[in-house]
């Protein structure tokens, strides 16, 4: 199976690059194609233009109806001229397709000022003059024209006028649709056209007016024509193909750069679906011989499955059938050993839980130690925006006369009746522990909303139940306690700073009046500085 999964992988990666290849050579004929549609559409436009010029009298006052005539059925026929005009010498329009602009002198539009001086085709550009007289473009914005102007001339060969006309540049988005509409849609392919300057003249909305295209190499000649991918500039990987005109006939061009663009994704989906298949006939054919070894395979390990779910069980804990052996032979070597691994291993577990037990909770009160604190905490390294941990220090007052007076043994009983007492104030998720001689804590996990309530509240609870008569071995034990309280992260972020702000809480209480309990505050920390110390 590895095997043909390997050999299947070569073929795939090469079929990817002959795809790659094809599709690469599939758009540079697109762009060639679309290339050359314009340069055919440019010159032919081009000629009719001078074909109209060659009219006689076409200046003359006399045929001025005709040639009004003549002007607008060339518009009527083929749409794609825009405006067409008849200037004099001068300048001035004369005559024009549906008599815009006419009267007006534009001697100074490059129309006539290039083409009193021969055949002139201009490059793209907005429309000045004819704004105004033609709806926007869909997208709103002006339309744009292509110019072709031709002097007319005398039979002495001299410049009597201008004939000048303004194409629509629409018509190169009908010559992409023409060109676009034989490929499937679903293969994202997109045209451009973009001119010397690297301004884009036709492409996608998501190139806005004006922008330019940097992402093809600077020096290029006419007729040059290849594909490669590139990395445009929304950061997406492309098939790109280009050609740059190289003019039609007598049309020598204007330079225009045609490019076709398809995300690589698309351009390689035949070749990775092609390889996915490749690879999964690999795997079903190997894998039908696998089958029938693993079929030959299965009889032979049945004893071996049994045994192993057997040990499964007793890994889990399930030791209900521990000590019953049905396997003979090498099998049931292996079980007994399995049976006293599992032995072995369950009393090591019950020591271990012992051991920890021991070491994370106080031997005299039962309550956690400062490494079941260090435990409990370590679950709250990193709290939710809306969770707190509100620190009670706890100090039992007046506990030192208890076993001056009764003795250390009486001490220790008291202890273990304050723990029972702490315990009995807090619930199942909060953490009672012993961190000295009558030193405690009380960690109480809560939301930053309700974090000083429920603290006073608990604390409070403490203050009651700590405060009461202790009644111990025939004798009526009196102590008091005093509480300091301070809450994480409100306080500080810092979780050992806030041990020590509800420490110097604790101080405060006990330097006043002992008995109550104290919130901590920064006030009350700058104050008690010193005396914090010293604790």
């Amino acid at each position: 199976m590895l095997s043909s999964l390997v050999i299947s992988t070569v073929i795939g990666q090469r079929t990817v690059r002959l795809a790659q290849t094809a599709a690469g050579d599939s758009l540079q004929e697109t762009a060639y194609q679309f290339s050359t549609l314009l340069d055919q559409s440019m010159w032919s436009r081009a000629n009719e233009i001078v074909t109209l010029s060659s009219v006689p009298d076409l200046l003359s006052d006399r045929n001025r109806p005709e040639i009004q005539r003549l002007l607008d059925r060339l518009k009527r026929e083929l749409p794609v001229f825009t405006w067409v005009g008849l200037l004099d010498r001068q300048g001035k329009v004369i005559a024009s397709t549906d008599r815009i602009i006419e009267g007006v002198n534009i001697s100074s539009r490059p129309v006539f000022a290039n083409g009193i001086k021969g055949l002139f085709i201009g490059d793209v550009h907005d429309a000045v003059l004819l704004a105004s007289k033609f709806p926007r473009q869909a997208n709103g914005e002006p339309i744009q024209f292509v110019d072709i102007s031709i002097p007319i001339q005398d039979r002495d060969g001299k410049p009597t006028g201008v004939l000048a006309s303004h194409l629509s540049w629409e018509w190169a988005r009908d010559a992409e649709s023409t060109i676009l509409s034989p490929i499937a849609a679903d293969r994202r392919v997109e045209l451009l056209v973009v001119a010397t300057d690297r301004t884009i003249l036709l492409g996608p909305q998501e190139f806005g007016k004006g922008a330019t295209l940097n992402i093809l190499p600077r020096v290029l000649k006419a007729g040059e024509s290849r594909w490669q991918v590139l990395r445009w500039p929304d950061g997406q990987d492309y098939m790109t193909a280009y050609r740059v005109s190289a003019g039609y006939r007598t049309y020598n061009g204007l330079g225009w750069i045609t490019i076709t663009r398809q995300p690589i994704a698309v351009a390689y989906a035949p070749a990775h679906q092609l390889q996915r298949d490749i690879i999964l006939f690999t795997l079903l054919s190997s894998g039908a011989v696998v089958g029938v070894a693993w079929l030959l395979a299965d009889w032979f390990a049945k004893p071996l499955r049994q045994l192993s779910s057997w040990a499964s069980r007793l890994e889990k804990g399930d030791r209900s059938d521990r000590d019953q052996l049905p396997w003979v032979g090498e099998l049931g070597k292996i079980s007994r050993i399995v049976q006293r691994l599992d032995a072995q291993a369950e009393a090591q577990s019950q020591a271990r839980k012992q051991a920890e037990s021991l070491a994370h909770h106080d031997a005299l009160t039962g309550l956690q130690n400062r490494l079941g604190l260090a435990a409990y905490l370590s679950q709250y390294q990193s709290l939710e925006p809306d969770q707190s941990l509100v620190i009670l220090a706890i100090d039992l007052d007046g506990f030192k006369p208890i076993n001056d007076t009764y003795g250390h043994a009486m001490g220790d009983v008291l202890l273990k009746a304050v723990a029972a007492r702490l315990h009995a104030c807090i619930r199942a998720n909060e953490l009672a522990a012993r961190t000295g001689g009558d030193e405690f804590l009380v960690i109480l996990p809560c939301s930053v909303e309700l974090a000083e309530a429920i603290g006073k509240q608990v604390g409070a609870r403490i203050l009651q139940a700590l405060n009461s008569v202790f009644p111990l071995q025939g004798q009526q034990i009196e102590i008091g306690s005093s509480i300091g309280l301070a809450v994480w992260p409100v306080d500080h972020p810092d979780l050992q700073t806030v041990f020590q702000a509800a420490d110097t809480a604790l101080y405060d209480a006990k330097q006043h009046g002992k008995g109550h309990l104290v919130r901590w505050t920064a006030t009350l920390g700058q104050q008690s500085a010193s005396p914090q110390s010293d604790r």
